[in-house]
């Protein structure tokens, strides 16, 4: 026990410590009397080496999301803050066993018992995942049993420790997850979102069958090894009372790349219930964009900015004009697909960053348009960043957008050296070999330097005929600052998956460390203005208005009819917007900007405000979850 602790005077006046419980690789737990209450709590206390480099805002903010879980499944949050330099969380204290002790004494547990505490987890983790929480840390020591059903404890506190230290973590050597149950997404460092927890939840459920979990190892290098270099070995072969239906789903689940896993996990448990594989990634279907989800006819998106929230009903969806293979291809029109990641996974954001980067240093560039980051990456399907995409599949979904030309490309470091590799091709036609093919290479502190040379290749290469002038040159990564970068990347990604309080917490992280980096204000004001907070959104917008000739010619554009959307100018606002989609067939954030403009201002102009529907509906069809 820290001899601050021991003292008994830090949490003397809310918590009486009466005995340490365990400890684990983040914290120390404590049997505690909760002095107002009068009942015993699970005091837990994060190591003071980890406390050291948490920001304590960031945590405390990450903290309050996961305080407003409520379900029967869940272990919900008492308590949280930090007394003497020391973080704590408090839960209620669950006098039975947890699932690890059940696993020591029993080693296997019969299989319609160990399903039925798999699916009272998946129940959590849906639950949890339509808030926006991923809990990163599903094990065996987490499912505790109280009154003979199972709640999972700990949800959130992966993230916020996450979030609230940032690239500092990796200087304490302590890893937040558990290597035998981390996904390889989590293990490497990636972006990670619900599917890693669908991947935690197939490995405790494999251990409750088999006895062990699929992957194991002396250290967490070795299971990580194994985990990407061998199958999982068949369940049945281990114990053929194991229903096909049941290894089949958890074998699913198991999958390597998330994309190959099952989209939710509510699409697991329903495999487990039924046998069905409904909901498995399996290849791109022919009536709709490569990788993206099925419609969901019941699925309701809750749509949000200035007046208010929107609840639509995606009750009948049409595909529109994205319908029937996408808008005509475009030789001036350039998809920048995910760079597949290898190397040391400290850069790992940079395998969907690069699509960011990209595509805004090179649009607007004479006649040349990228698709929009966040429209490709949605048409494409999430979880790709880092994978290996094949070229036919990169040219079918760049034809369903209407690109004549895509890139795609890797990104791997050795050492403190980073080299990044692009390969161009077209369209038409069915050859695998690109039109050409170009690499930077620098040390791994000078990202937007090396960025903006290689988007400087790739122009050469796309053509004089795409510049009006000698003269046009790509937009600029608008920072030097690698740790901007970073925040902002993750931040766009963050955005991008529904979490919009983390996009703006890692957005004004950005700020903070480049306060002249405009698309991290104009992303800020975005996020804010999708949260309702009017006040900060603006301030955002102001302030990117005045950085606005570092955008790129789609973001300019975009951030100067957003701010007319915001002061009320309504018409000059859908034209803007209008203007944008006629340059950028189906960009989704536009799409939606003008959906929702539409819904709040017609019925003021004399308008019908079914008028706003058609581009709802296109929004829905290409992404049912739009934030």
């Amino acid at each position: 026990m820290p001899e601050r602790l021991q003292a008994g005077h830090v949490f003397a006046e809310r918590y009486t410590i009466q005995r340490e419980l365990g400890r684990g690789g983040t914290a120390i737990v404590y049997l505690a009397e909760d002095a107002k209450h009068r009942r015993p709590v699970a005091l837990k206390v994060l190591r003071p080496e980890l406390a050291e480099v948490l920001g304590r805002d960031r945590f405390e903010r990450e903290i309050e999301i996961a305080a407003r879980l409520a379900h029967p499944n869940i272990l919900p949050l008492f308590d949280s803050g930090e007394a003497d330099g020391l973080f704590f969380y408090v839960m209620p204290y669950v006098g039975g066993e947890s699932l690890r002790d059940r696993l020591q004494r029993e080693v296997q547990l019969p299989v319609d018992e160990a399903v039925g505490i798999a699916l009272a987890i998946a129940d959590a983790l849906a639950h949890a995942h339509a808030a926006g929480v991923v809990h990163r840390d599903i094990k065996p020591e987490n499912v505790l049993f109280q009154s003979g059903h199972a709640v999972v404890a700990d949800f959130g506190i992966a993230r916020a420790i996450s979030a609230a230290a940032g690239d500092r973590l990796t200087h304490t050597g302590l890893v937040v997850g558990t290597p035998a149950y981390m996904s390889p997404e989590q293990a490497s460092g990636a972006l990670v979102d619900g599917r890693t927890d669908v991947y935690s939840l197939a490995t405790v459920l494999y251990e409750m069958l088999s006895g062990r979990p699929p992957y194991d190892g002396a250290t967490a290098q070795v299971m990580l090894a194994r985990r990407l270099t061998e199958p999982v070995a068949p369940l049945r072969a281990q114990r053929d009372t194991v229903p096909e239906h049941i290894e089949a789903a958890v074998t699913c689940a198991l999958a390597r790349l998330p994309a190959d896993r099952f989209r939710t996990v509510e699409a697991f448990a329903a495999a487990l219930r039924s046998g069905s594989s409904a909901g498995a990634v399996r290849a791109p279907a022919s009536t709709g964009p490569a990788g993206s989800r099925p419609l969901d006819r019941r699925r309701r998106a809750t749509l949000a900015m200035g007046g208010g929230a929107v609840l639509l009903v995606a009750s009948a969806l049409a595909l529109g004009r994205w319908g029937g293979g996408g808008p005509g291809l475009s030789s001036s029109r350039l998809v920048v697909f995910p760079f597949a990641m290898s190397g040391s996974g400290a850069l790992g954001y940079l395998g969907e960053g690069m699509v960011d980067l990209l595509s805004r240093n090179l649009d607007g560039v004479g006649s040349l348009h990228s698709v929009d980051p966040g429209t490709i990456i949605t048409t494409l399907g999430r979880g790709r960043a880092g994978a290996i995409l094949e070229v036919a599949a990169a040219r079918e979904v760049a034809g369903r957008v209407g690109a004549g030309v895509f890139v795609l490309g890797t990104a791997h470091t050795l050492g403190s050296t980073l080299r990044l590799n692009a390969s161009l091709y077209r369209v038409g036609g069915t050859a695998t070999d690109p039109i050409d093919q170009m690499f930077v290479e620098g040390d791994t502190t000078d990202v937007p330097r090396l960025v903006d040379e290689l988007a400087a290749k790739l122009l050469i290469r796309l053509g004089s005929g795409l510049a009006r002038s000698a003269s046009a040159r790509p937009t600029p990564v608008n920072t030097r600052s690698l740790e901007a970068l970073r925040l902002y990347l993750s931040g766009e990604q963050t955005l991008r998956l529904g979490d919009r309080a983390a996009a703006i917490g890692l957005f004004q992280d950005a700020i903070a460390s480049d306060s002249g980096f405009a698309l991290a204000h104009f992303r800020l004001a975005v996020a804010a203005g999708w949260s309702d907070r009017h006040d900060l959104s603006s301030a955002a917008t102001t302030t990117a208005l005045a950085y606005a000739s570092r955008l790129s010619e789609r973001d300019r554009r975009m951030l100067e009819a957003y701010a007319r959307h915001r002061r009320g100018e309504v018409e000059a606002a859908e034209r803007g917007y209008r203007a944008i989609l006629e340059d950028y067939p189906g960009d989704l954030e536009a799409e939606f900007l003008l959906a929702d403009l539409m819904f709040h201002y017609n019925p003021l102009r004399g308008r019908p405000v079914g008028e706003a529907r058609e581009p709802f509906d296109q929004v829905l069809a290409f992404d049912p979850g739009f934030l």
